[in-house]
């Protein structure tokens, strides 16, 4: 450890630290086996050199054995780079000392001095601290083997500039590879860091959006009760349970049993998709025939129209009837015409269920001449709280066609919307048909 360094010099040094204790094993198996294969050759040629070429062959084995030993223990684990550099300066002085023993060619010892440069460079991750006392090592093991006597068959001059030139660039790769590592490494460590920003922010996104639903569930439960007895007596006074109303207060009403039934299926949208979003509303899948449901759904949408001019086109399906959930259907189609109803004010609003031209689906249209959904819109009209500008011109909290999308779904269906600004919408709930 030198002083002033930062806790990212401390991790990168120990991340170094710890790479060298690795390859130094793998680097010495290597050069043992290349050593012991340079035998067979060595024996052909110079057969009375077998015994001086073991000596010093297991004397390398002892120094890299003794230095994979060392850097296995906690102790020296943090002088890795010192250790493996150690290791690599004494196999150049063993490699030498047996090229001095044996007055072998300098040819041999270049090369072999060469190899152990090329080598640690790659194999061993220890930067130019580590690289530059082999490179010395090597250099001066060969001046002082040329000091000697030995005589290569190449020029003296020519080896000594190529091993002086590779101790150099090994040196320079060295250090440019560390740099690059610490580069890559300060920004795996960023990376880390807004990785765990991110698991932290949406643990955070998930709790809120845990708080939201119950809140919402809550809320929307609190909600129901007192709105319930509200519309209970709302109605007792439009059928006249407490005696006959005139005709201005009955209008009055009206509108408020109106209302006061939008308001409850406000409600229990929020409800329901609190539920969805927390996966615990669930759905209960039957034959059910259509043609009731459009009924009902139809004598709520005609008293929503009397003030306005448009015409209510209600086509009767065929004895057609799909799996769903009836009043999750319903709910839906409410939704659709809720919607319908809301942004067409002159012209016409259609509802009509037909085979579609895939087997085994049936298509329910809700169809109108109202406003429409620009293009730009149309991509966020299914999302939760997500309204087109026409919406949030006309009010509202974007809940019905998220919740809608949502149950079609858990019905095995889907929704879709065809739409063009100022030339009317058509949705249609796609539903597996049944026999």
């Amino acid at each position: 450890m030198r002083p002033g360094q930062s806790h990212a010099e401390l991790a990168f040094e120990a991340d170094a630290q710890r790479r060298i204790a690795e390859r130094v094993a793998v680097a010495g198996l290597a050069f043992a086996v290349v050593i012991g294969l340079a035998w067979v050759f060595e024996h052909r040629s110079f057969p009375e050199r077998d015994r001086a070429y073991a000596a010093f062959y297991g004397l390398e084995l002892l120094l890299i054995a003794v230095t994979v030993w060392a850097l296995r223990k906690p102790a020296f684990r943090g002088h890795g780079r010192l250790l493996a550099s150690l290791c690599t300066v004494g196999l150049v002085v063993l490699v030498t000392g047996y090229h001095v023993t044996v007055r072998s060619s300098g040819d041999v010892l270049a090369l072999a001095l060469l190899y152990i440069l090329v080598g640690t460079f790659v194999a061993i991750p220890w930067g130019w601290r580590g690289q530059t006392p082999v490179s010395l090592a090597a250099v001066a093991g060969f001046l002082l083997t040329i000091g000697l006597g030995a005589r290569p068959l190449v020029p003296v001059a020519m080896h000594l500039l190529g091993l002086s030139t590779m101790a150099v660039l090994t040196i320079l790769g060295a250090w440019f590879l560390e740099r690059q590592r610490w580069a890559l490494f300060q920004q795996a460590r960023e990376l880390q860091r807004s990785n765990t920003a991110l698991v932290r922010a949406n643990r955070a996104l998930e709790q809120a959006n845990r708080f939201k639903n119950e809140f919402l569930a809550n809320v929307s439960h609190e909600l129901r009760t007192p709105l319930n007895i509200i519309m209970g007596y709302v109605d007792l006074l439009a059928e006249g349970a407490f005696g006959r109303m005139p005709d201005e207060a009955a209008e009055v009403v009206e509108r408020l049993r109106r209302t006061s039934r939008s308001l409850v299926f406000l409600v229990s949208d929020l409800l329901d998709l609190s539920r969805i979003e927390a996966g615990r509303l669930t759905v209960e899948l039957t034959k059910v025939d259509l043609e009731p449901v459009l009924q009902e759904v139809q004598e709520y949408v005609i008293p929503r129209l009397k003030d306005k001019p448009v015409e209510f086109i209600y086509q009767p399906p065929a004895s057609l009837a799909v799996v769903a959930d009836r009043n999750r259907l319903q709910q839906i189609l409410l939704n659709l015409l809720s919607n319908a109803v809301k942004f067409t004010h002159r012209g016409w609003i259609r509802l009509y269920a037909v085979p579609t031209s895939v087997d085994g689906y049936v298509d329910i249209h809700v169809e109108d001449s109202g406003v429409g959904i620009s293009k730009e819109d149309l991509p966020s009209l299914f999302q939760a709280f997500g309204q087109s500008k026409v919406g949030r011109d006309a009010g509202g909290f974007g809940i019905g066609l998220a919740l809608s999308k949502r149950l079609a779904t858990a019905m095995g269906g889907e929704i879709r919307v065809e739409s063009e600004l100022h030339k009317g919408s058509r949705f249609t709930v796609r539903l597996r048909k049944s026999e």
